[in-house]
């Protein structure tokens, strides 16, 4: 387990040698002329942001954007550490100030707390500042029921079960095609599909530490949500009223490994064994070439960014978890992850903790905890 473990620690050390902070290939409107620009312009703001996603850091100082502490770099790292403190002592040591820095990361609120981007976001599908917003309370939710899971910490678990409350207070829900589907942004009323699978796994795995039948129930709808629109094929759409009428890898993966986990934690809910099945199939024929890379978007080209391979690992070591689709991972893992570890590899042109670094970290301790 060395070989996994080493890259993991050096990184560890690197973002605290960062003050866990960074650039992220999306924080150009954190530039002084981003305000400016967004009010002049969301469709500009759109070209600057997609401009950053394609550069380094240089094209950062230029527009003099800082780096950054991001609550899903601290929920990533500490959901790893968590899971390898039982073989790396090392590990076990960042779990406290992980854990303390997510808490104060979050955004209180009458609903709860929740937890966003620590940079202003445009897309066509929201235009928000660092409001908190599905995708990252539920990421940030479960990194600390992770620690509660590790140690019996009960601020990590109060922190994730006030989280779940916002979830469903504070973001609610809309209703698309007759059923209710959690809201992934304030004030958006797009059905977006992968948050609902990993939502219901949050609610799922709160509902059984609390015994708590609401975040069942709200677990189900979600997932009811999910099931209504998986295609003939196995596969599903990012969002169900074709703004997003695409198919890509790891969304994908975000909701094959939310239905498994929804499984795993509510034995007595809905039935998603098939649903899985045939996702994962499609994940297979589509999202993956003849010699095993994970594909950006359906029957299309390689995408070997560090998201998308880090949850191609992850989908297949927790919603496969075959001896071959084991080895496959280990394989991606060593191919591609293992450099942008160290830095040995083109793919890392600077730090970027929350979009490369913490998806790697999160999934080589998946990997790794295949080995025990």
């Amino acid at each position: 387990m060395d070989d996994l473990l080493e890259p993991v620690r050096s990184t560890f050390e690197l973002g605290a040698r960062l003050h866990w902070q960074s650039h992220d290939p999306f924080d150009a409107l954190l530039s002084p002329l981003g305000p400016p620009l967004q009010r002049v312009s969301q469709l500009a703001a759109r070209v600057l942001v997609q401009a950053g996603k394609r550069s380094g850091t240089g094209f950062r100082r230029l527009l003099r954007v800082p780096e950054h502490e991001e609550a899903k770099t601290f929920s990533d790292f500490l959901s790893a550490a968590a899971i390898l403190a039982p073989d790396a002592d090392w590990a076990g040591a960042y779990v406290d100030e992980l854990s303390r820095r997510l808490r104060a990361a979050a955004t209180e609120l009458p609903a709860g707390r929740g937890w966003g981007y620590a940079f202003p976001y445009t897309s066509r599908f929201v235009s928000a500042g660092g409001v908190p917003n599905l995708y990252v309370t539920t990421a940030a939710c479960q990194a600390l029921l992770d620690r509660y899971d590790l140690d019996d910490d009960p601020a990590a678990l109060g922190a994730a079960l006030d989280g779940c409350r916002f979830i469903l207070d504070g973001l609610g829900w809309i209703e698309h095609g007759g059923s209710p589907w959690l809201r992934y942004w304030p004030g958006s009323e797009s059905p977006v599909v992968n948050v609902q699978a990993s939502g219901a796994s949050l609610l799922a795995r709160a509902a059984r530490v609390a015994g708590d039948d609401r975040f069942a129930g709200a677990a189900d709808r979600a997932v009811e949500a999910v099931l209504s629109t998986q295609r003939p094929d196995g596969s599903w759409l990012y969002s169900a009223d074709g703004r997003g009428g695409f198919v890509d890898g790891f969304h994908t993966g975000f909701t094959l490994q939310g239905l498994v986990e929804y499984a795993a934690h509510r034995t007595d809910g809905l039935d998603v064994a098939d649903a899985i099945g045939r996702g994962l199939a499609y994940f297979e024929q589509h999202l993956l070439t003849a010699d095993g890379l994970p594909r950006g978007y359906a029957d299309g080209k390689p995408g070997l960014d560090g998201q998308n391979v880090a949850q191609c690992i992850q989908t297949l070591v927790l919603c496969d978890g075959g001896p071959s689709a084991c080895e496959r991972a280990a394989r991606l893992w060593r191919d591609f992850v293992r450099g942008l570890l160290t830095g040995e590899s083109e793919a890392r042109s600077y730090p970027a903790l929350r979009w490369d670094l913490g998806p790697a970290v999160l999934a080589t301790a998946h990997l790794a905890r295949t080995r025990r």
